[in-house]
């Protein structure tokens, strides 16, 4: 009986294994994430349950595989639990999943994560473990969660090289200006598309508060010279706000806007190969016009390391 269990697991052609496998992969994805999903919020240890849910994978993934007649059950089941592991270890850091209490029961949110690290894993696992043995079949069970599992442990490092990278492809010229007093809290880089006809960077800066003086911003926007010029950027947004603003002309063509009873001032200007705009609030004009001849190069790690 045994020999012809094991001829007929032998006979089975390899998208039959495959498929058999995947079952398997959701067979113990599905519960496990069902489990994990009740548990969260639940007071216990960090280590814990982790490392129960890896037993759980282990112990429903080497029944599935003795179920479903895969060759090689037990070291599928091993290799197959250890693999699914490491992969929803891996889409957990990769694809992260929003806080319960914005989107209310995780379960649909969770269960993708865990099934489809199911269904990969499994599905290396018995692929490897098909004879004639492919050695290049095992280093690929071995690689792919390995090597995802490590990428996620290293997501930040991967994230802040490809902003680097964006901030250096954008065309938008690397610029910033030195202003006395402020530190710079916030930057964006809003790519050409649908919204945004030219690219640009954005960056906001803050004052704090003292007792002698009120709380202080200034946003700075940057985009390549050949979005216009400092005049007739300064009078589309004069007419896109609707009310009656001022916009007047200074040497070194500089300009500026304000209005009455409004407490932002904002001044346009050429730097270099680049168009700026200074938009400051709880700043004097006279302050922020200062500003708009001090902007400087800086580098693409600076910019990406703030955002």
């Amino acid at each position: 009986m045994a020999s012809a269990d094991n001829r007929e697991m032998q006979d089975l052609s390899t998208s039959a294994v495959l498929g058999r496998a995947a079952l398997v992969g959701l067979v113990t994805g599905i519960p496990t994430a069902i489990i994990w999903g009740d548990m969260q919020g639940e007071d216990f240890d960090g280590t814990v349950l982790p490392r129960a849910m890896f037993l759980l994978a282990m112990i429903l993934g080497t029944v599935g595989a003795r179920l479903a007649g895969l060759p090689c059950w037990g070291g599928v089941g091993l290799a197959g639990g250890t693999a699914t592991w490491l992969l929803v270890g891996a889409l957990a850091v990769l694809v992260p999943v929003p806080e319960s209490e914005y989107f209310g029961s995780l379960l649909v949110l969770v269960a993708p994560v865990y099934v489809v690290g199911g269904v990969v894993g499994f599905a290396l696992s018995a692929w490897s473990f098909m004879s004639p043995l492919r050695w290049w079949a095992v280093a690929l069970v071995v690689a792919v969660p390995l090597g995802s599992w490590g990428a996620a442990q290293y997501k930040p490092q991967i994230l802040a090289w490809l902003e680097v990278r964006s901030f250096e492809r954008s065309g938008v010229p690397l610029i910033a200006p030195a202003i006395q007093g402020y530190r710079l809290v916030h930057v964006d880089l809003n790519a050409a598309g649908q919204y945004e006809p030219e690219p640009s960077t954005w960056l906001e800066y803050w004052r704090d508060a003292t007792p002698n003086r009120g709380f202080s911003e200034i946003q700075v926007t940057v985009w390549p010279a050949a979005v216009g010029n400092p005049r007739d950027s300064c009078l589309a947004v004069t007419e896109n706000f609707g009310v009656r603003l001022r916009c007047e002309s200074l040497p070194g063509d500089r300009w500026v806007w304000t209005g009455a009873g409004s407490s932002w001032v904002t001044g346009f200007a050429r730097s270099g190969d680049a168009l700026v705009m200074l938009n400051g609030s709880g700043i004097a004009e006279a302050d922020l016009v200062a500003v708009l001849s001090t902007f400087r190069p800086i580098s693409a790690y600076e910019l990406a390391k703030v955002t």
